[in-house]
């Protein structure tokens, strides 16, 4: 079997795996990735180009996902085994940290120019929910059901926002739900102190259970603060303010995941600027 090389690998990921061996199984594949089901939740292979993901590893090369059905799968420190040969190695892999630091919620011209961008999303997503409109099938579901979850952020109610979101979980079309993604962006922008202290986690966990597999994975990772590394780089550049350009660039590079996944998770982004910044007392209109 040829050994396939790791280029990049989460390191909360590479941390839960030192001196570990677990036992897997393929639980989907795609052209671009594949999804293991562990005892740590599932871990994802990336190709080559792809955007890393929490608990997911970015390959060197491209690989032949359908190795990983036959046989048996283990997961360790060094990388995936099938029935003991090593097929994907993480040894000359780099860590690179997932985890969003807290930090100052962005300002009103970065909560514009998202708005602002989202104004060309395409029709089947739920862009058109930052922009004042609610048709649609799945927009008219899921406005009033944002708006109690954002009514109850803003007065920091965990449970009533919890509740809120597993209403909200599994609605739209696609691998990733319009609102799961929409939820994952919100959640970037909540605070976590105070009355917010262990509400992203409730919120998340609140949604999983309203949703596929692969979906309540990424909402749990980014329940816990985890994110992709383009959506970092994202809240970072609204973080620090005054660079339309960057920022321009980084809202490109999320929308382009999936077909509205990206612009659903901007959606979400834009949400939570607003509310992030009420809770601080800033009304942005």
């Amino acid at each position: 079997m040829t050994t396939v090389q790791a280029e990049r690998i989460c390191a909360a990921l590479r941390t839960a795996l030192e001196g570990q061996c677990f036992p897997a199984r393929l639980h989907s594949r795609f052209r671009e990735a594949a999804n293991l089901d562990t005892p740590l939740g599932l871990v994802t292979l990336l190709s080559p180009r792809k955007c890393l993901q929490p608990y997911a590893v970015r390959l060197e090369e491209e690989m032949d996902y359908t190795v990983l059905e036959p046989g048996v799968l283990s997961l360790g420190s060094r990388g995936i085994a099938v029935d003991g040969a090593v097929a994907v190695s993480f040894g000359a892999s780099r860590a690179v940290d997932l985890h969003l630091t807290p930090g100052p919620a962005p300002g009103a011209e970065g909560a514009r120019m998202v708005r602002q961008f989202l104004a060309a999303a395409p029709e089947e997503g739920l862009a058109r929910l930052a922009l004042g409109r609610s048709d649609g099938l799945y927009a008219g579901l899921l406005a009033p059901r944002l708006e109690t979850l954002r009514r109850a952020v803003r007065a920091g109610e965990t449970e009533t926002a919890a509740r809120a979101a597993r209403r909200m979980a599994g609605c739209g079309p696609g691998l990733t739900p319009s609102s799961d993604d929409l939820i994952c962006g919100y959640l970037a922008l909540l605070p976590s102190g105070g009355a917010w202290a262990g509400m992203a986690e409730a919120i998340a966990a609140a949604a999983a259970r309203g949703t596929n597999d692969i979906s309540a994975a990424l909402l749990l990772r980014a329940g816990e603060g985890h994110f992709s590394e383009d959506a970092l780089g994202l809240i970072g550049c609204l973080r620090r303010g005054g660079e339309r350009r960057a920022l321009h660039t980084w809202l490109l590079r999320v929308a382009s995941f999936g077909s509205s996944s990206g612009y659903d998770f901007l959606t979400g982004v834009y949400f939570g600027v607003l509310d992030a910044c009420a809770i601080g007392g800033i009304r942005i209109d």
